[in-house]
């Protein structure tokens, strides 16, 4: 593809989506790649967000604005939120037949985390956003993939985030589902479906376990292994594929993140925005962006009325656009 910016009358502008995979913490990233995306004035059509990259999906969908007061909001909800061990499951997980066990078990008692949720986004819905938004979540019967656009945003994002084993599926029109990174860990394919031609995919590697001295060590890393996997062979297909520009901004952490290390939010923001700099010349070049583009006109989507619409690929795509 070339990567001559768009020029010439008649010529649209590629529609850019924004898809933010499952990482844990380490989704806090994205608060930094896109603070830089929107200060280089990259417009953005439609947010996609998985597992823990749905709250910042939803975060970019709201407008996206300061990230820095979003990143302690963060750090206040996770305080004590994947602490609270539900009791009650051990016996069970022991005792299956005697404490009764079924799809629902988890780990955790997640009252806190449905409390953070709600303190989020309250009672708001997918059409009270400014921006298309996708979430993604697993039928837990079936593993499809479930695409979430309407209704409750908590309902959503719990859904989302439910972490298999440790926090307790969640019924969304009655079905059952579960942590959106069990089906893909980066939803591109979501973005594509809804004909964006441009797409950012901010994605996260897992940190191998330094040691395997238990069982749940070694779940986490055949775990780790699968989505590292997982990851590598979706964005080596989609380049391949080449259905869309996909420009991979995958934060390089030097160190291991647990969903309890608050304390480095900071240092997860920074290397995000290193890894939205990495990528942004090229993207400046393949939307016609020049250097001095910003916020003042970059942030928002073009024609208002379009807002609640999917960004539908038209007769011209993004190569149209570019040649």
């Amino acid at each position: 593809m070339s990567e001559t910016p768009a020029s010439g009358a008649g010529a649209r502008r590629p529609r850019v989506a924004v898809v933010i995979g499952s990482g844990g913490l380490k989704c806090a990233a994205a608060l930094g790649s896109i603070r830089v995306l929107r200060d280089a004035g990259v417009p953005i059509d439609l947010a996609v967000g998985c597992s823990g990259g749905s709250l910042c999906a939803v975060w970019l969908a709201r407008g996206a604005e300061a990230a820095d007061r979003q990143a302690e909001r963060f750090v206040a909800s996770l305080h004590g939120m994947f602490q609270s061990l539900d009791y009650r499951a051990v016996p069970r997980a022991l005792l299956p037949r005697a404490f009764g066990f079924g799809p629902e078990f988890a780990l955790l008692d997640d009252r806190k985390v449905n409390a953070a949720i709600r303190d989020f986004v309250g009672d708001s819905e997918f059409g009270d956003l400014g921006l298309p938004l996708r979430i993604v979540a697993t039928d837990f019967q079936s593993g499809d993939q479930v695409v979430l656009s309407s209704g409750s945003l908590a309902d959503a994002l719990r859904a989302s985030i439910a972490i298999p084993m440790v926090l307790p599926p969640w019924r969304v029109d009655g079905r059952l589902l579960t942590d959106g990174g069990a089906c893909d860990p980066l939803p591109v394919d979501v973005a594509m479906r809804e004909g964006a031609d441009v797409i950012v995919a901010i994605g996260f590697e897992e940190s191998p376990q330094t040691e395997v001295g238990n069982l749940m060590q070694l779940v986490l890393h055949l775990k780790t292994t699968t989505v590292n996997h997982l990851l590598r062979s979706q964005l080596a297909f989609y380049s391949v594929a080449h259905h869309a520009e996909v420009i991979p901004m995958i934060p390089d952490l030097d160190r291991r993140i647990r969903l309890a290390d608050a304390d480095q939010i900071g240092y997860l923001i920074e290397q995000g925005e290193l890894a939205a700099r990495r990528e942004l010349p090229y993207l400046r070049r393949l939307l016609g962006l020049s250097e001095g583009a910003g916020r003042g006109g970059g942030g928002a989507r073009e024609g208002a009325g379009e807002q609640d619409a999917p960004c539908r690929r038209g007769d011209a795509d993004v190569g149209a656009a570019a040649t």
